[in-house]
């Protein structure tokens, strides 16, 4: 079955938890989709809110590589049958004229008929389990978490969005809105 961990990370929380990521010096981080089918490592933590991120552990894939994929026309990981872990990167916004961070996310597929090495969901859970002791809980409700500069942006007037700007309905300027009722 498929896992996720949603969170809000602004550049300082994503910088810290790449680190995270790489400490295990087999890691490679590099994007989901691109021109060619080389993997290269992914420079820098300036991420683009539209790449997706695969974390490439070496221990469980010694080699990697993109497959072509002919409609629209680009070569992508199969981050569903291969181990490898997708990271999705929050996203700046706005929503009701004010700054706005929609919610990330750290997936990985672990069904059994894809027969994924010994140790790749644990891997997967050492990682989601830093997030879940460093980050506070999102007030979006359950699941979620806040990394602290992106609990700063917060406190400071900015919203936390799900992972989509969502529709301006009742519900949703009730729910979002009550993250800073109180100021």
């Amino acid at each position: 079955m498929g896992r996720q961990l949603h969170f809000h990370m602004l550049a300082d929380d994503l910088r810290e938890f790449f680190r995270i990521v790489q400490d295990e010096q087999q890691v490679t981080i590099t994007k989901r989709d691109s021109d060619i089918p080389q993997v290269h490592p992914f420079r820098g933590s300036d991420v683009d809110c539209g790449d997706t991120l695969c974390f490439w552990n070496q221990k469980f894939l010694p080699h990697l590589e993109r497959k072509w994929i002919a409609e629209p026309g680009y070569y992508r990981i199969d981050s569903l049958r291969l181990p490898v872990l997708e990271f999705m990167p929050s996203f700046k916004a706005t929503w009701e004229g004010k700054p706005a961070l929609g919610q990330g996310r750290l997936f990985g597929n672990f069904e059994a008929y894809l027969n994924k090495p010994a140790g790749f969901e644990e891997w997967y859970e050492r990682l989601a389990s830093w997030i879940r002791r460093q980050y506070r809980k999102s007030p979006l409700g359950p699941g979620g978490f806040v990394g602290p500069e992106a609990y700063e942006f917060c406190r400071s007037g900015g919203f936390l969005l799900p992972n989509i700007v969502p529709p301006r309905t009742q519900e949703w300027l009730a729910k979002i809105g009550r993250q800073h009722a109180s100021k």
